[in-house]
């Protein structure tokens, strides 16, 4: 497992990590993978190319390890898969901006037209929004999804009524909030990385903005809802696979074993870490699929695209796995208001 343990998307790693735990115990209780028992390394992506690219080829050459599971932020994706130089599959998890995301990779995480088409069009019909902002981290994901956002837009009905792209870490958000404010829209689109997005949410409701304008986050969950300050979560909507709240498609059993796992001891389950735990068994019937545990092999069964339906298939499971829902906030829980087919 290859996870930023610190940094901005640190807040997730021991989640995803306790999940797939979790799905290697169960695994290697059931005789391993071709008879051959599970063993996860875990190592550190940090938050530069230069160190995921590090990283990743130590897995690759030193660990000699025979599958890669990554949740990192969209710029660092590419240095993780030269990395890995084919050696072994990457099995990318989290919410992303959507497409290819390069040979040798599969792809379990939701995208943002997913994500955007049906909840704006939510948020036009059940909110009566029609003026909408958008706000990201400047690099790549964020910017596709600001254009997937304009599209979006464009369809429900909306104006798009301005944007800004911050860089990673900054704190003051001054300028923004003000553009916020002149714009006056009726719903702000955030993506923004791990804890950037919790800082935002932070000072957006510190500014007074939060009682009257709905935010819409994307690849946020219930760990950064718990960081949120009380009284921060008014109109706070998120889009997500999975909610604890409503976990569906056969979901229960997982919660309830992960909770006798590792209640208070790691975040509650969320969609990173029920992305991380189906990748396990991605990985399981990759090597099926090949007839050995072989990350060559294994890779190469990825050159072309696979889609994440078929994904979903290898591991006896629906992509109805990832279908979007639409949550608000209450308190320190999600509650769903729609789920998108």
């Amino acid at each position: 497992m290859i996870l930023s343990h610190d940094g901005l998307a640190g807040i997730w790693t021991l989640g995803a990590q306790g999940a797939a735990l979790l799905a290697a115990a169960e695994l290697n209780a059931a005789g391993g993978v071709l008879g051959q028992e599970i063993e996860l390394v875990q190592i550190d992506s940090g938050d530069t190319q230069a160190s995921a690219y590090k990283a990743a080829q130590k897995l690759a050459l030193t660990e000699n390890v025979d599958a890669v599971i990554g949740l990192q932020s969209s710029d660092l994706r590419p240095a993780v898969r030269r990395g890995l130089g084919g050696l072994a599959p990457y099995i990318y998890t989290p919410h992303y901006e959507g497409g290819f995301c390069g040979p040798g990779t599969a792809q379990l995480g939701i995208t943002d037209s997913e994500v955007l088409n049906p909840s704006l069009e939510w948020m036009a019909t059940n909110r009566h929004a029609k003026r909408f902002f958008f706000v990201g981290n400047d690099y790549i994901w964020p910017r596709v999804a600001h254009g997937t956002t304009e599209e979006a837009v464009q369809h429900a009905g909306g104006q798009f009524v301005g944007e800004m792209l911050l860089p990673f870490g900054q704190r003051d958000y001054g300028e923004v909030l003000d553009r916020i404010r002149k714009a006056q829209p009726d719903v702000v689109v955030i993506a923004m990385l791990g804890e950037d997005s919790v800082c935002f949410n932070r000072a957006f409701a510190d500014d007074g903005l939060s009682g009257r304008i709905t935010r819409l986050n994307l690849a946020f969950d219930e760990t950064q809802l718990m960081a949120l300050a009380d009284g921060g979560t008014e109109n706070l909507f998120a889009a997500q696979a999975y909610f604890d709240t409503s976990r569906g498609h056969g979901r229960d059993a997982l919660a309830e074993k992960y909770d006798a796992c590792f209640s208070g001891q790691r975040p509650t389950m969320t969609a990173n870490s029920v992305q991380c735990y189906d990748a396990i068994y991605l990985v399981a019937a990759l090597a099926r699929q090949v007839g050995r545990v072989d990350g060559c092999r294994m890779a190469h069964f990825l050159r072309p695209r696979l889609q994440r339906d078929h994904a979903y298939r290898l591991i006896g499971r629906s992509d109805k796995d990832a279908s979007v829902r639409l949550a608000e906030a209450d308190g320190v829980e999600f509650r769903v208001q729609r789920a998108f087919a």
